[in-house]
C-alpha cells in the first residue's frame, strides 16, 4: 500500500492511515489522503476473500462537498450493480466498474492535471 501512495506522491500532499489489518486473506484498510489541491480522499477497503471485496473511495473538497465517490454498496440499481460512482452529489449515480485505489488515484491525477492546465481565472 505504501508503494502505491508513493507512486502518486505528485498528487498526495499527506496521508493518515487509520486502520491496516491483515489476517491471512482478510484485509481492512482505512486512510485519509490530503491531495495537492487541498481536497480529501477517504479510502475504505475490505477484502474478505478472493471474491468478496468492499470498497469506497470518497473524494470531497475541504468544505465537505462531494466531488466523486466510487463504491460497491448494493444501494443503487445501475447496470453495473453493485459498482457505481456518485458524481457531485449523493443522488447523481452513474455506472462504474470494480475499482482499485490505483485506478481512483489515476483518475484524480488526470483531473488535477486538467485543472492545473487551466488559466487561473477559470479554476
Amino acid at each position: 500500500m505504501l508503494k502505491l501512495l508513493t507512486k502518486y506522491s505528485d498528487v498526495i500532499s499527506s496521508y493518515k492511515i487509520s486502520k491496516f489489518e491483515h489476517f491471512g486473506k482478510i484485509l481492512r484498510f482505512r486512510a485519509e489522503l490530503i491531495l495537492t489541491d487541498n481536497t480529501i480522499l477517504y479510502v475504505r477497503e475490505t477484502v474478505l476473500s478472493m471474491s468478496i471485496r468492499k470498497y469506497s473511495y470518497h473524494w470531497q473538497d475541504r468544505r465537505g462537498k462531494l466531488i466523486m465517490r466510487w463504491d460497491n454498496a448494493p444501494d443503487w440499481d445501475v447496470e453495473t450493480f453493485p459498482h457505481h460512482v456518485h458524481v457531485g452529489k449523493e443522488d447523481a449515480v452513474e455506472p462504474s466498474f470494480d475499482r482499485t485505489l490505483d485506478q481512483v488515484l489515476n483518475v484524480v491525477r488526470r483531473r488535477l492535471s486538467k485543472i492545473n492546465d487551466m488559466p487561473p481565472a477559470k479554476r
